[in-house]
């Protein structure tokens, strides 16, 4: 088919989805306010990109390893699946020691992936030990993933779902999917009454692995089910799927746009619901952290909504957009390494550590250009395959 490459192994119409939450992490990480963040700061329904690279990387996870289990064998796939936590793991470690030292070398301003800034407090938080930690205290902390930079902290939670992989891939050879659902979502509700950091990660606090998982085994039961899906889903009962997840789509939007956010305009603001109203349903109900149940409805919909769009006009959007969002889906893990390159380069050479991410009409243009070239500079490197022996695709 024409949304299909290399014989079939791959639907780039998920690569494309891939490529779009790619760019939306770049333009959350690079904390400036642009035309992207009308899009990318829970605009399209109370979801972010976060959630999209964790489900899609379950479901790309789950039909590569079915193909690999009828064609080899079960240990293959598992082997696979450690190889690849093993690397997640290293890269993520890499970043962080590589971060503290160049820090101490004093060369290039890196606070702005050592610290996190609550804008909505204006609190400053260290994401490294202080100076008074010994090498032992150092080595501890940076081994067991507790330090890091913020925008790369999803790699931690990667980590670990990755290595769990096997285990839920075996629950689908032998025939019990149900098995793993059930404690997943079990997992996931115990988490919401009873909040918990098993592995004690600093990456955690965004990213709680007994709540994250659910999206990310459930995305993997997908995409390992695809086959099956497809063919339960077919006529009125996927035109019903499709239809009400379109509504639910339009319906969570809305809400979005009654943010009280600040750093939005004021006309970007339906006004139909109260502040504190909004507020305390978001907290309840669309909570990124601990990963509310409506926002994980939400972003259901939405990939529902999305991937049927894709089916109906992939020719047109695949020749608008197609170039720049495949190639960036396709090498999703090597984007999301290399962009903390770009965050560092834009708070250098732009300096705009002091300044809150909020609509201003003097710098919306500029911000907009910056946002563009930094999304265009990542694509440059995939297409011409920079340093692709070294970091991981």
């Amino acid at each position: 088919m024409q949304y299909e490459q290399q014989g079939g192994e791959r639907d780039l119409r998920i690569d494309f989805m891939r490529g779009a939450v790619m760019v939306v992490l770049v333009v959350v990480h690079i904390e400036i306010f642009s035309l992207f963040n009308f899009f990318a700061w829970e605009r399209v329904g109370l979801i972010s990109g976060a959630e999209g690279f964790v489900i899609l990387s379950g479901v790309v996870l789950g039909i590569v390893h079915r193909k690999i289990i009828q064609k080899s064998d079960f240990s293959i796939s598992m082997m696979k699946l450690l190889d690849r936590a093993v690397q997640l793991y290293k890269v993520n470690l890499t970043i962080i020691i590589s971060v503290y030292l160049l820090s101490k070398v004093n060369l290039v301003d890196l606070e702005i992936i050592k610290t996190f800034i609550n804008w909505g407090s204006g609190e400053v938080y260290s994401l490294y030990p202080g100076d008074g930690a010994t090498w032992g205290q150092l080595v501890t902390q940076f081994v067991l993933l507790r330090h890091g930079p913020h925008q790369i902290q999803i790699l931690g939670l990667y980590f670990v779902l990755l290595a769990f992989t096997p285990l839920a891939i075996w629950f689908f050879k032998i025939g019990r999917p149900h098995w793993l659902l059930y404690i997943s979502w079990v997992l996931y509700f115990y988490n919401m009454q009873f909040p918990s950091r098993p592995t004690m990660g600093q990456f955690e606090y965004g990213f709680p692995v007994l709540a994250w998982q659910v999206i990310f085994f459930n995305g993997l039961a997908v995409g390992y089910y695809k086959e099956e899906i497809s063919h339960f889903f077919i006529g009125k009962k996927y035109h019903a799927l499709v239809f009400m997840s379109f509504v639910a789509t339009i319906v969570f939007t809305i809400i979005a746009w009654n943010s009280p956010n600040q750093a939005f305009p004021e006309w970007a603001n339906l006004g139909l619901i109260e502040a504190k109203v909004y507020n305390d349903m978001h907290w309840e109900f669309f909570d990124k952290n601990k990963l509310g149940i409506l926002r994980v409805f939400n972003y259901f919909c939405f990939l529902v909504v999305f991937y049927r769009f894709l089916t109906l006009f992939w020719v047109p959007i695949n020749r608008l957009i197609g170039w720049l969002l495949v190639p960036l889906g396709q090498a999703s893990l090597y984007v999301f390494i290399v962009h903390l390159g770009f965050v560092v380069a834009v708070e250098y050479v732009s300096n705009f550590s002091q300044i809150r991410p909020v609509f201003d009409a003097s710098s919306f243009v500029r911000n907009t250009i910056i946002h563009t070239l930094c999304i265009i500079g990542l694509w440059a490197l995939v297409r011409y395959r920079v340093l692709f022996a070294i970091i991981p695709r």
